[in-house]
């Protein structure tokens, strides 16, 4: 599996919720940021954008869908000279999943989803990408994107039976989509492993470390695989990663080997060996080192987390 595929697949959208909110002119939002991943699409009207990040107003059409990846305050309105007024006061509003607000004039139509990642699942992608990715309706999205904004756009216009359900998955498809439209963009990313991956020979190296993880790689046999020189290789790795290839590579074994860690019935020395140490103690500094906490503390920490999670579990 190619490396962001691997990412997305072991993540898992929680806690979603959508609205679908009809803004008559004048209208305009502020959010002081939301504690999870948000996005907006523009079903039909226009809208302006601003946020900390990107003061200057960007200019949104039906379409064209934003996805907030951090906490970011932003603006969204109509006009500039329109009263803003907060999300919060917005929200009392809502009749279910919909919210009517404005003055009564041409109306602006958003869909708008939050939901939740897991950040230890989650923490290598959201490091590559932007606080605020921006895709345009006319940047050649694939069927599939639009195809997903349609299926939103109906399922939130007249809900029927299992359509929380169905908008939670969809959700989930539409943030892959958003992640990969991003990667495909000319120029971007320009920096970090989503870079990598867009390099042909880079990309190479990366694959092999993702599918190999236990493998006793050297940066002369990762440069093997990349078709190049071990000189080049570490010189262009690090420019476009930010890290050393091995930097990179035991970033990428502790990513795996906090998920293997909460599997209970796995013993730790197995997780270390499927890792690429064979030394558990070696294992556990390097653990403690990336995560801050010993592969034991940690499972224990996360089993009691699950424990209390579980409705009516016993202590």
């Amino acid at each position: 599996m190619d490396p962001l595929g691997d990412l997305l697949a072991r993540m898992r959208i929680r806690n979603a919720r959508f609205t679908r909110l009809d803004a008559s002119a004048p209208w305009g939002f502020a959010s002081a940021g939301e504690p999870a991943i948000q996005f907006v699409l523009v079903v039909r009207g226009s809208a302006i954008l601003t946020s900390a990040s990107r003061p200057e107003p960007m200019a949104l059409c039906g379409g064209d869908v934003f996805i907030m990846v951090n906490d970011e305050p932003y603006r969204l309105y109509d006009h500039q000279s329109s009263l803003t007024i907060d999300c919060i006061e917005v929200e009392k509003l809502r009749v279910g999943n919909r919210i009517e607000v404005g003055g009564g004039g041409p109306v602006t139509t958003f869909i708008s989803g939050y939901f939740e990642l897991d950040a230890r699942e989650a923490t290598p992608l959201l490091e590559a990408l932007p606080g605020l990715m921006c895709l345009k309706h006319d940047q050649g999205r694939s069927l599939a994107f639009h195809s997903v904004l349609e299926l939103l756009a109906v399922e939130t216009q007249a809900p029927a039976l299992g359509s929380e359900a169905v908008v939670n998955r969809l959700f989930e498809l539409l943030f892959v989509h958003a992640v990969r439209a991003y990667a495909a963009q000319p120029g971007a990313p320009a920096k970090g492993w989503l870079a990598a991956i867009a390099d042909r020979q880079l990309a190479r190296a990366v694959e092999a470390m993702h599918d190999e993880p236990a493998s006793d790689w050297t940066v002369e046999a990762l440069a093997r695989v990349a078709g190049m020189s071990r000189s080049a290789f570490a010189m262009r790795f690090r420019s476009v990663v930010g890290q050393t290839p091995l930097e990179y590579l035991t970033q990428w074994r502790m990513y795996t080997a906090t998920s293997l860690v909460q599997q209970r019935d796995m013993p730790l020395a197995e997780v270390s060996r499927s890792v690429g140490y064979e030394s558990v103690a070696a294992f556990n500094r390097v653990f403690k080192r990336v995560t801050g906490s010993t592969p034991g503390a940690f499972r224990k920490a996360t089993t009691q987390g699950r424990t209390r999670e579980t409705p009516g579990a016993s202590a």
